[in-house]
């Protein structure tokens, strides 16, 4: 895919509301992201003008395929916080991703640039396992 520009977005735990049938979204709370500089000035300009407005992108999962139906990443701001989140066709990446993406793990949402596409990879990271070392073994 000849991406660039690799961003860590988010590191977040998968909440019941991001497997929602009916929500069909993963939310990326802003206050939560590692970087905002995954978008160009004219892609958050283009977000933020408008409710509704979108942005098409392009999702990878955890065999680095990009997943057939494409996402729409969105603005959303709430009375608390403000979010983006990919919607559209969220859900039915999670269920084909569910054994992988399961409720309460923790992902990782990575962006890049596909083709001058916005392009997104959701990966599930493990807990670090801390060893305690006996210092009188």
């Amino acid at each position: 895919m000849k991406g660039r520009d690799v961003r860590l977005v988010t590191q977040k735990k998968l909440f019941d509301s991001d497997t929602r049938h009916g929500l069909n979204r993963l939310n990326m709370p802003l206050k939560q992201l590692q970087t905002n500089e995954f978008l160009t000035e004219d892609e958050k300009d283009h977000l933020k003008e408008e409710t509704g407005n979108q942005i098409e992108v392009r999702l990878l999962g955890r065999t680095l395929e990009i997943y057939k139906d494409p996402m729409n990443l969105r603005w959303w701001p709430m009375e608390k916080t403000e979010n983006y989140v990919l919607t559209t066709n969220w859900y039915r990446f999670w269920l084909a991703n569910k054994l992988h993406l399961k409720r309460d793990s923790n992902v990782q949402v990575w962006s890049f640039r596909g083709s001058d596409k916005l392009c997104f990879v959701v990966v599930c990271v493990e807990e670090p396992i801390v060893e305690i070392v006996d210092s009188d073994s």
